[in-house]
């Protein structure tokens, strides 16, 4: 563990810390100690620094442990999956296991960072997760063949998150097509689906999800800077049955995991039901922008292949992609 790690898990129960007590801790300098306070800006945690006193955080911090997230796993993921690959600071869960060969077919493997440095989300956009306040884990897979309905994959995995997440105390947790999970028409959590291999398999998946935990003032204005749909935090969101950030983390492996297993062998055309139940855009006015052009209708839900169905009036329209957006309405 870093000295910037350890500083952190001294720091976050959110109490007054010393600078003395701290470097005595840390077998570091007060001059060291204030070095690595300012270190931990880079990673958007706010820290309070009161003259004479010493540093405190300004609120507590659930910090990520392998081995808790690990055993609250079912017994079902722990067969088929070591502890997650627990990262301090990485570029992206998502790149470092597509780094890594492919798990055996049965098998999975997970990587979950406190902070990512090039969190990655839809259309290039930047994912906003400071480190403490977010989720940041991808789960990589591995399909012998191609399952039936594969472009459907990111609906499927929509639907492990949004369970995941209801366990979590989100029960009104909602799906946006194609890859978000909302609560009140913000954006709760989102997904990002890689892929290698041959068309016809073996394919090596890797699902990434990031959530936000606990949104702060910081993550809000950045995600409405570049453009990004409203976000949510899940503990503002969650009713009386929140749980902590480890909990949640291994309910979306738990999730993730078993709808990755199903989707191997009977494709999407089970989950469509439950993902059409739980679609937040059904019946509502939509603009969808299509490469470079825009269609206006009425959501009717999704096809069994996971197409969005548009009613322009004129046309029910089947769409396999594009930039969805409530009519009159920056959601």
């Amino acid at each position: 563990m870093t000295i910037q790690e350890r500083l952190l898990h001294q720091l976050a129960d959110g109490q007054l810390h010393s600078g003395s007590k701290l470097a005595a801790t840390l077998g570091v300098t007060r001059s060291a100690v204030w070095k690595h306070i300012k270190q931990l800006a880079a990673l958007e945690i706010d820290v309070d620094a009161q003259a004479g006193q010493g540093y405190r955080l300004k609120s507590p911090l659930e910090l990520l442990d392998k081995q808790q997230i690990f055993a609250t796993l079912s017994p079902e993921a722990r067969n088929i999956c070591a502890p997650p690959d627990l990262r301090w600071v990485t570029e992206s869960t998502s790149s470092a296991l597509l780094e890594q060969p492919s798990p055996a077919p049965g098998q999975a493997r997970v990587c979950i960072a406190e902070f990512q440095s090039a969190g990655r989300g839809r259309r290039g956009r930047h994912w906003y997760a400071p480190a403490g306040d977010a989720i940041c884990l991808s789960v990589s897979w591995c399909f012998p063949v191609s399952p039936p309905d594969f472009s459907c994959l990111g609906l499927a995995i929509g639907v492990a998150v949004m369970r995941a997440l209801n366990r979590a105390g989100a029960e009104e947790a909602k799906l946006k097509w194609p890859n978000d999970v909302v609560i009140n028409g913000n954006k709760l959590a989102g997904i990002l689906i890689d892929v290698q291999g041959e068309a016809g398999g073996p394919l090596h998946v890797v699902a990434g999800v990031g959530v936000n935990y606990r949104l702060s003032n910081r993550t809000e204005s950045a995600v409405h800077a570049d453009g990004g749909l409203p976000p949510a935090g899940l503990v503002a969101s969650a009713g009386e049955g929140l749980v902590g950030r480890n909990t949640t983390s291994a309910f979306l492996i738990d999730e993730m995991i078993s709808v990755l297993a199903d989707f191997g062998e009977q494709g999407f055309s089970d989950m469509a039901a439950e993902w059409n139940a739980a679609d937040s855009l059904a019946g509502q006015q939509l603009n969808v922008a299509i490469n470079g052009s825009s269609l206006s209708g009425i959501a009717k839900g999704i096809s069994n292949d996971g197409r969005l169905k548009l009613d322009t009036g004129d046309k029910l329209h089947l769409l396999v992609s594009g930039d969805v957006s409530l009519r009159n309405s920056e959601k």
